[in-house]
């Protein structure tokens, strides 16, 4: 990076400091791996509802228990490796095998067959979908820590992420049309009925995605350079495993409390909903507020070993990074505010909006349709944004970028609310040309829904600005704390701070899906009645749907607004790097 100023707060971007545009593109197709898991896997997982007739706050929890397991390892995989010396890095063996097995488990996942019954179909998704977070955390962890070490200069960090962006919305053009896909019985009949079978279709696709994560996944470990390969090898850690026991017994006590307190406060929310219709809620939140007790129990004594201390001291350590601390909130709210909305937007769109529909078959297909347009545009949409992110947070700096952004996406979401008013009539010519079949047909079906629905279609360029900017700007900015971080401890820790991040959002991710299944059911949905729901319940689902993701948007705005994260500031921290330790 040049030490001249072009002008106050911007400072020029040195040659040897920019990411050749091959290996931006490289990295950026890592992202398809990581983002084509996101993409489908959120659409995929309604099978277990749609068409293997597990009830949704059942569904909900087996997404919410693996996420749970996947945080949980998150950082182990970045402390892990944070300290692994290779002769190929630090990063790029985790990134290799992680992309290899992920994506083996992910084919195997969605091998669901209806006849092995709705338990057997449960019980095995959930234990294979905890494999694969675990295998795939494995690749994600240590790929996103490469791309915060790619380069030390403030924009250049926001152009490799931007390219990432940019590449992770080829998976987001097409899984979008998961659905119409699902239910083509062109494409996925039952050999016996002749009707459409989508879980055919969706043990199909899981092989096709587990293809893509693999040989996707494996190119940044070949092809991108690792700046910090060759940093000192770790001290050994050394500790008397009885005497931090003993430490440690002080505060027991009280961290029981709080764990306790803190478990039992979350899933009291959703208990009453659940299939113990035999237990006192009062019984139940003594028996969550115990199992918070063991919890904090067996924290207690893995904490003792000088190994697991080491671990968790380092995940304390990165909290105690302010800015760090308001990056995630930030991005727990943005990101988990949409997620929440995403729950409803489906079943909004095939029980309301399309209601009028002959019967319930027509009104998902033209449904799926409408959400895989939807989709689609937003991810054309999308890239157009997080092109544009780069040059808009050089010109205001990437703090001040989001008081651009993410008022826009509000107002999309707003917009929503009027989008929904545009419910298709029971006389439309629709019904009769979803009954015809053939490819000019579909896309002839598409372009009527498309025209018919607008309102809709213009929300998506204003909502893809809040998700747009957030994982542009954001992942950027923890780069820019992992600066920080090497300037207090001596150390370069991009794996934790990888895993930290991400562990916020996995939560998120987890309590979204937990909260989405308790929420549906709230709102009095029954899939056994399709698109005859009360109008009770679809008032309920849009207004969940369009008034979530704007509450926390606008929390989110006021946290941003305490940020102190300037150009200025990035630049005296890395001169103090260098001439404390030289440049990378």
């Amino acid at each position: 990076m040049s030490e001249a100023k072009q002008k106050p707060g911007h400072y020029a971007t040195a040659q040897e400091d920019r990411v050749p545009i091959f290996e931006k593109f490289i990295y950026g197709l890592g992202s398809m791996a990581n983002d084509s898991q996101a993409a489908w896997i959120g659409q995929m997982v309604a099978i277990l509802i749609l068409g293997l007739g597990i009830s949704p706050h059942i569904a909900g929890l087996i997404g919410f228990v693996p996420r749970i397991f996947d945080a949980v390892i998150d950082p182990i995989i970045g402390f892990s490796s944070d300290n692994a010396r290779t002769k190929y890095g630090r990063r790029r063996p985790f990134i290799f095998f992680g992309a290899i097995a992920a994506g083996i488990c992910y084919m195997l996942m969605f091998q669901l067959y209806n006849e092995n019954g709705s338990t057997f179909n449960g019980w095995y998704f959930l234990i294979l979908q905890i494999i694969f977070f675990g295998a795939f955390t494995c690749y994600s962890i240590p790929w996103i820590a490469l791309g915060y070490e790619m380069t030390p200069d403030y924009h250049e960090r926001t152009s490799v992420q931007s390219w990432s962006r940019a590449l992770a919305q080829i998976p987001w053009l097409v899984a979008p049309w998961c659905w119409a896909i699902m239910y083509n019985k062109n494409w996925f009949a039952n050999p016996e009925t002749g009707a459409a079978d989508p879980v055919l279709g969706v043990r199909t696709f899981s092989i096709i995605i587990g293809v893509i994560i693999i040989f996707a996944g494996i190119l940044p470990a070949i092809f991108n350079k690792e700046h910090f390969a060759n940093l000192p090898k770790p001290a050994k850690i050394t500790g008397d495993y009885i005497k931090n026991l003993k430490e440690n017994s002080k505060s027991f006590i009280m961290k029981c409390f709080a764990g306790s307190t803190v478990v039992s406060f979350g899933f009291s929310f959703y208990i009453p909903w659940a299939d113990f219709p035999w237990v006192s809620l009062p019984i139940r939140i003594i028996a969550i507020a115990l199992g918070g007790v063991l919890f904090t129990g067996i924290y207690f004594f893995l904490y003792a070993h000088p190994l697991l201390k080491k671990l968790f001291d380092n995940i304390a350590l990165t909290f105690k990074i302010k800015e760090f601390v308001k990056i995630c909130a930030t991005t727990f709210l943005i990101f988990n505010g949409f997620m929440l909305s995403s729950t409803f937007i489906l079943w909004v769109i095939w029980f309301y909006v399309f209601k009028n529909a002959p019967h319930e078959g027509l009104a998902i297909n033209a449904g799926s349709k409408l959400l895989g347009i939807y989709g689609t545009f937003s991810a054309i949409c999308t890239v157009c944004v997080v092109a544009f992110i780069p040059w808009l947070s050089k010109k205001m700096s990437k703090r001040n970028a989001f008081f651009v952004t993410i008022p826009l996406s509000i107002i999309g979401y707003s917009m929503k609310w009027i989008a929904y008013k545009q419910v298709h009539p029971a006389d439309s010519k629709l019904w009769t040309m979803l009954e015809g079949s053939g490819v000019g047909n579909f896309f002839q079906v598409c372009v009527f829904i498309a025209k018919e629905h607008y309102l809709l279609l213009a929300c998506a360029p204003l909502i893809v600005f809040g998700l747009g900017s957030l994982f542009t700007i954001i992942l950027s900015m923890v780069a820019d704390v992992c600066d920080v971080d090497e300037l207090e401890t001596g150390q370069r820790r991009e794996g934790m701070f990888s895993a930290v991040y991400w562990w916020m959002v996995k939560m998120g991710l987890a309590m979204a899906g937990l909260l989405g299944g308790a929420m549906l059911t709230w709102t009095g949905f029954e899939r056994s009645v399709g698109i005859y729901q009360s109008a009770n319940t679809t008032l309920w689902m849009r207004i969940l749907d369009v008034g979530i993701p704007i509450v926390t948007s606008i929390i989110a705005i006021f946290i941003i607004m305490t940020m102190d994260a300037s150009e200025e500031k990035a630049h005296e921290i890395r001169m103090k790097l260098e001439e404390k330790r030289g440049k990378a």
